[in-house]
């Protein structure tokens, strides 16, 4: 998913429509390395005072119980983040894994919302995912 607040980010130039901006871990990145005349160091500019929120994906194993996705929604929800989209795929009969679009301020909201999923006793790991 696109980048946060607070994620380092990189401009492109293309030429005759402007400048496309990709988060540095962008894997699309990787077409402009012979053509470093075309980035730009670019940075945030974010009013405080307006609240936007940024679409960030994270990948969250569960623990396949009963009340495990409500203890995922809880710790999003009062962490006041939003579930934009949620997948679920079983990986093992013990285990689900979920790809979680989530809607944050920036990225130590994000850090901060991982950190309590993982120390959910629902969840076996949380992590976000790049690109």
């Amino acid at each position: 998913e696109g980048a946060v607040p607070g994620d380092r980010i990189v401009g492109i130039v293309q030429p005759g429509t402007g400048i496309t901006i990709y988060p540095i871990q962008s894997p699309a990145l990787q077409a402009f390395d012979d053509q470093p005349e075309r980035w730009i160091d670019v940075r945030w500019d974010i009013d405080e005072r307006t609240k936007e929120r940024f679409p960030a994906r994270v990948s969250v194993t569960a623990i396949n119980a009963p009340g495990s996705l409500a203890d995922i929604a809880q710790v999003v929800a009062s962490n006041d983040a939003n579930i934009h989209t949620l997948s679920m795929v079983r990986t093992a009969p013990d285990f689900t894994e979920m790809l979680i679009d989530l809607e944050v301020w920036d990225l130590k909201h994000l850090n901060r919302l991982l950190s309590q999923l993982k120390d959910n006793s629902s969840v076996s790991d949380a992590r976000r995912v790049n690109g």
